[in-house]
């Protein structure tokens, strides 16, 4: 099959802040799916939960609950399916094996019309829920860049431990389509305090533990800055990243190089 040649990339255009109205700041991340700060310090934010319950994927996990538990063979395979996040080989060749037995019987179940008439919901809504938030970022007769942070959420963590990876360069892709978008490295963002670009410190509370001690320990949300000009000021993680990506936007934007505070020298 005769692929259609990708385009070839022309020289890279260069921007100044005087080709935009409104300047973004924009921090991706997993709790939240991002949270972005423009110049007049206007904060929008949408969390991964808020996200996946508008797109439906919540209900639409429910439902294919409910269809896989009356299917006794479907749910045995699923149940009893063995891990592929393994680094053993013999542990990788079970899963092999005991896949391919049941590999034929799985995709037929989820190419039935009720699973496909579900996916297409779901890609509906979820087109619906971008526009949205492109449209919260874009005023109409705007014109706007964003600085978007570079996190790639494919961080193994993520992977080990089953959280959701949310849709972070589907949302980029779709943004490209609403504005100027240009990529920030996020190095230091979130450890250096945006006013007086001092390295914040987190902020430590008492938490019940599940096994009902209470212990000490670190808040992630939560930094605090120990500079005397700051006055013990603590402030989010993720609106303080974000006022960091839109001031590097800025530095961008004017031909300046980036500040010191967020290069691999201010760790000497």
């Amino acid at each position: 099959m005769m692929r259609k040649p990708k385009k070839e990339a022309g020289p890279a255009r260069t921007y100044t802040e005087k080709d935009f109205d409104v300047v973004w700041g924009l921090d991706p991340g997993r709790r939240d799916m991002f949270v972005a700060t423009n110049q007049f310090e206007e904060s929008v934010s949408c969390s991964s939960k808020e996200f996946y319950e508008e797109a439906r994927y919540t209900k639409a996990k429910q439902k294919i609950k409910g269809w896989q538990d009356r299917h006794p063979k479907v749910l045995e395979a699923i149940r009893n399916m063995r891990t592929k996040k393994t680094a053993s080989p013999e542990k990788l060749k079970v899963y092999i094996a005991f896949m391919t037995q049941r590999m034929d019987l799985l995709l037929r179940s989820s190419q039935l019309k009720p699973f496909r008439r579900l996916r297409f919901r779901i890609f509906l809504f979820m087109t619906k829920k971008l526009r949205q938030l492109c449209e919260r970022l874009t005023p109409r007769g705007k014109r706007v860049v964003v600085g978007f942070g570079d996190w790639s959420n494919q961080d193994v963590a993520g992977i080990i431990k089953k959280s959701p990876a949310g849709l972070v360069k589907v949302f980029e892709r779709e943004l490209a389509r609403y504005c100027t978008v240009i990529p920030i490295a996020e190095y230091r963002t979130s450890k250096v305090h945006f006013e007086c670009q001092r390295q914040l410190k987190n902020q430590y509370s008492q938490r019940l533990c599940r096994d009902g001690e209470i212990r000490t320990q670190k808040v992630h949300s939560v930094l605090h800055c120990l500079n005397n000009g700051c006055r013990g000021m603590t402030v989010n993680r993720d609106v303080n990243a974000s006022r960091n990506m839109r001031r590097l936007l800025e530095c961008k934007l004017r031909g300046q190089d980036r500040p010191l505070a967020y290069t691999r020298q201010a760790r000497a």
